[in-house]
C-alpha cells in the first residue's frame, strides 16, 4: 500500500526539505519514505503525523495511482475565524457527469490548504463513478490555481447552453486534444479508462483534498 506524504507535502506547499526538515529526517531518507522505496515504521507514522498535523490513518490511507480514499481534512486544518469558502452544490447530470449551481449554496470555514487563494472552492459531490475516493456527499476541496498533471484528480467544466457541466476524475495524462482520464465505479455501460475532447472540456482545476461526510 501506498502512502499520502507526497500528497499532504504539496496541501501544505512545503518542498522535500521543509518535509524533511518538520519530520527530523534527512532528505534522502524523506525522499525514500515518500517514494515507498522504505516502508513507514511505527517512528516515521508518528514524525510523519506530527509534522503534517494529521492521523495516522490519513498518512497510509490511499495512493497516488489507486483508487483509494482521498485524504481527509483533518479538522485540525480548518482556519475557523474565516468562514469565506464558497461551497457550490451539484446534481447529477448522467453519464458520471454533475451539473454546478452556479451560486454557493453553503459558506465553510476556509481549509488551511487553501488558506491563501481566494479563488479555491468546494463542490458537493454526487454520483457513485469516483467511489472510494470521493464518495456522495463528500465535498471536494478545490484550487484552481494549481496545474493539472498526470496522476492527479481534477474537475473538468464544459460550458453547455450556460449550463455548467462537470465530471470529477483522475487525470492519468494528457495531450493538447484530449484529456485521458480514469474513474473507479463507472456507470453501467462506460469503461473505467476514456478520454473526454479539452475542445469540449476546456477548463480543468485540481482537487487538493475533501471534508468528509463521515
Amino acid at each position: 500500500m501506498g502512502n499520502n506524504l507526497k500528497v499532504l507535502r504539496e496541501l501544505k506547499g512545503w518542498t522535500l526539505d521543509d518535509a524533511a526538515a518538520a519530520m527530523g529526517v534527512s532528505r534522502g531518507g524523506y525522499i525514500k519514505l515518500e517514494r515507498g522505496e522504505r516502508k513507514l515504521s511505527e517512528r516515521t507514522i508518528g514524525l510523519a503525523a506530527k509534522a503534517f498535523g494529521v492521523g495516522p490513518a490519513d498518512l497510509i490511507e490511499g495512493s497516488e495511482n489507486g483508487p483509494d480514499e482521498a485524504p481527509r481534512i483533518p479538522r485540525s486544518h480548518l482556519i475557523t475565524p474565516v468562514r469565506d469558502f464558497r461551497i457550490y452544490g451539484s446534481a447529477e447530470g448522467g453519464s458520471g457527469q454533475i451539473i454546478v449551481s452556479t451560486d454557493p449554496i453553503d459558506i465553510y470555514p476556509r481549509p488551511m490548504p487553501v488558506e491563501h487563494v481566494k479563488e479555491a472552492y468546494g463542490l458537493y459531490i454526487t454520483g457513485e463513478s469516483m467511489v472510494p475516493e470521493y464518495e456522495p456527499g463528500d465535498i471536494a476541496i478545490v484550487n484552481p490555481r494549481l496545474p493539472i498533471i498526470a496522476n492527479v484528480t481534477a474537475i473538468l467544466y464544459a460550458k453547455d447552453h450556460g449550463e455548467a457541466r462537470a465530471t470529477i476524475k483522475r487525470v492519468r495524462r494528457f495531450t493538447d486534444h484530449v484529456w485521458l482520464l480514469t474513474q473507479w465505479n463507472p456507470p453501467e455501460g462506460m469503461a473505467p479508462d476514456f478520454e473526454l475532447p479539452r475542445s469540449e472540456w476546456s477548463i480543468g482545476h485540481r482537487v487538493v483534498g475533501r471534508y468528509t461526510r463521515r
